[in-house]
């Protein structure tokens, strides 16, 4: 174990002596360049619109009307849900089988 706190406390000594041997002025820069490096703006802030209340394209107020998929798709989906549960409660209990 000391061996690996020794090489450890090595590879930090290094690491302060080469960044005390850089000059101050490039730190700064470097690291305005490493955090912009996917960037595809300078200083770019994202600008929201303002709540409107209305709710997955329903205007506030109105009443919200069902497409003809969504009861297939409520129904077929809960009911393979379904399904996957029982046969998972009942799958075969396979614990003790030997395999040869």
């Amino acid at each position: 174990m000391q061996s690996i706190r020794a090489a450890g406390s090595a590879s930090r000594t290094a690491f302060r002596t080469v960044a005390a041997q850089q000059p101050a002025a490039v730190a700064p820069t470097a690291a305005i360049a490493a955090r912009r490096t996917f960037s595809s703006s300078q200083v770019k802030r994202v600008q929201y619109d303002p709540p409107t209340g209305w709710l997955f394209g329903v205007k506030p107020g109105e009443q919200y009307e069902k497409e003809g998929w969504e009861g297939a798709m409520f129904w077929g989906f809960g009911g393979a849900c379904a399904f996957g549960v029982v046969a998972y409660a009942f799958k075969p209990d396979t614990r003790y089988v030997k395999m040869n």
